[in-house]
């Protein structure tokens, strides 16, 4: 008898039967299940970490890093490089001609630009908003940065760091204000004549972005910039014969 056969009943009136409930309970259970194992899962990955650099590519002049804290599950990346730069000419990159067009070198996915303050070279930083594009069902993230440059006069180092602000003004009701992001750029002048360039990044996307993809191709994206697309920027005139009153370069 199928299970949509009527079974007759002592009044004599037949009702349908039940439908089997087996393979409902079974789903049900197997959904718990890889609920609960991607709940553990999470926690593992949340509590692990060394809460040290690891080296974990070494190519074309570029080192990269990561580095994973215990409590928190976004991984941050560091870049290092050696180049024959100048001071000015590494700081420029950051502080010089900001517009949608340089957004957009940055970023590919930069569909607007503002700048709300220009560079201060006396309190030595600047505000910028971004507008990045993120594809369905993502929604765009916005970047209410700030860039504060200081040296050490007497090792002449010089540190930008790139900061999120995400409550200097209201959000928009179409994007997701970045919250948390730290970006230290650092220039340090090599026994060499050379100067080292190194990048950490900190970053989170916020909103509800698997913090796993983010974590899978940061180091990679943080690779190719610094191998590509960095070392082409800064062979911009703009940025080779920028001289910043401002930054000391090394006699």
């Amino acid at each position: 008898m199928s299970t949509n056969d009527s079974i007759p009943t002592e009044s004599g009136v037949a009702k349908p039967a039940k439908p089997k409930r087996g393979i409902w309970r079974k789903l049900r259970t197997a959904f718990i299940v890889f609920v609960a194992l991607c709940l553990v899962a999470d926690w593992a990955w949340k509590m692990s970490g060394s809460n040290e650099w690891e080296l974990v590519k070494d190519e074309n002049g570029v080192k990269s890093y990561t580095f994973k804290a215990p409590g928190d599950r976004t991984i941050k990346v560091k870049a290092v490089m050696e180049g024959d730069y100048s001071l000015s000419q590494l700081t420029a990159l950051h502080i010089v001609d900001d517009n949608l067009a340089t957004c957009k070198d940055w970023f590919p996915e930069c569909v607007s630009f503002t700048r709300l303050k220009e560079f201060d070279p006396v309190k030595g930083y600047d505000q910028d908003m971004w507008r990045l594009d993120f594809p369905p069902p993502f929604k765009d993230r916005e970047l209410l940065l700030t860039t504060v440059v200081s040296q050490d006069p007497k090792t002449k180092i010089v540190v930008l760091d790139v900061l999120a602000m995400p409550a200097s003004l209201p959000n928009s009701p179409d994007a997701v204000r970045i919250e948390r992001m730290h970006n230290r750029w650092q220039f340090t002048p090599l026994d060499n004549g050379k100067v080292e360039v190194e990048l950490i990044q900190d970053t989170e996307m916020g909103g509800m972005f698997p913090y796993f993809l983010l974590n899978m191709v940061s180091v990679d994206e943080n690779y190719k910039f610094f191998s590509g697309d960095l070392r082409k920027f800064l062979l911009k005139d703009k940025y080779v014969n920028a001289n910043l009153p401002f930054i000391q370069e090394v006699d």
